[in-house]
């Protein structure tokens, strides 16, 4: 048995057909399989072996330690010096590389921050005591000079002179327009607006009743209406009476039966098929055709382990090159016109 080939089970097929080609399999004589993969044999297990080895649980990569275990902020050594390197004696560029980096915090001629602060490109630093008793130059004494406005110059107004929608300024007015004589028209647009002759003011809420109307006495009709009305104690029919004779035998006419009957369907009409409804027997003893099954059949594809070590996997052959579409591909293909 173990130089005839067998049926390579489930759990040890491949897709893939160049891997295939390359691969075989061999029944050993305690019934397990080896794999040959381009000259290398897997281990031989048995199915019991193999599912015990699936169902085992995957190791976790915290556990595991890939060089020696540091707590960092001390001033360990990752690993341990050799006396060598313990007796050894640096270089000059070794010395001169270790020597700290000037503090220069303490310098006595460091500017303070605010040297340069505020958006300032000159430094902010004290006069000298020669800058201080100096005596300025002509051309320093014109330069120091204010602008002088021009000619033309007027000043502007204050900000509440055209406010509240004003088209015209609020000022003081001219001494001319305090003298001035009065006018009529003036003295007509100074006067306030009148109210109206046939004006009447609001009326108040609570207004008190006329003499006339408390010695009044309403008439006799005012009082029939004035009077509750009256609902009788009882006794009241009660909700089941007997029907009459004439009820009992009475028939119908034509006229009420046609408005008595219900409205009746389309003809055609037909309605809402049941959610669940019986697999008909002709359907059972259904065989499928030889087309059907084909469809049937899943698609076998290689899976992405294989296909990534082909590289012509993506390559287009030289037919679909060579290949032209037919008028209706190329009607589709035709972008959609909008006006």
């Amino acid at each position: 048995m173990s130089g005839t080939k067998a049926e390579i089970p489930w759990y040890n097929q491949r897709p893939g057909r160049g891997l295939q080609m390359r691969s075989s399999a061999h029944v050993t004589e305690d019934g397990s399989h080896d794999r040959v993969y381009a000259g290398r044999t897997t281990v031989a297990m048995t199915v019991k072996e193999r599912i015990e080895t699936l169902a085992k649980p995957k190791l976790s990569r915290s556990t595991l330690s890939y060089g020696p275990s540091l707590s960092w902020g001390n001033q360990q050594t990752m690993w341990q010096l050799s006396n060598a390197a313990k007796n050894t004696e640096p270089s000059e560029r070794i010395l001169l590389l270790a020597q700290p980096k000037r503090n220069l915090s303490t310098q006595e001629d460091l500017k303070p921050q605010w040297e340069y602060s505020c958006g300032r490109q000159s430094p902010i630093i004290q006069t000298s005591g020669a800058a201080r008793k100096a005596v300025n130059s002509e051309r320093i004494d014109q330069l120091a000079q204010p602008k002088n406005h021009h000619r033309n110059y007027t000043e502007n107004r204050p900000m509440y002179e055209f406010s509240c929608g004003r088209s015209s300024p609020v000022e003081g007015p001219a001494q001319t327009a305090k003298t001035a004589a009065e006018r009529e028209r003036t003295n007509q647009l100074a006067q306030p607006k009148k109210v109206h002759p046939e004006h009447q003011a609001s009326r108040e809420v609570q207004t008190i009743p006329s003499q006339a109307a408390r010695n009044t006495r309403p008439t006799e009709r005012l009082e029939q209406l004035a009077e509750a009305k009256k609902r009788p104690d009882g006794p009241f029919r009660e909700p089941e009476w007997p029907v009459c004779k004439k009820a009992m035998k009475a028939q119908s006419t034509e006229r009420t039966r046609e408005l008595a009957r219900s409205k009746g369907l389309v003809e055609g009409f037909q309605g809402n098929r049941n959610v669940m409804w019986n697999v008909s027997k002709s359907a059972k003893q259904a065989v499928a055709t030889r087309r059907v099954e084909e469809l049937s059949v899943p698609i076998q594809r290689e899976s992405m382990d294989h296909v990534q070590f082909n590289p012509d996997v993506f390559k287009v052959s030289e037919t679909a090159k060579k290949a032209k579409c037919s008028a209706r591909i190329e009607e589709l293909a035709q972008p959609i016109s909008r006006k």
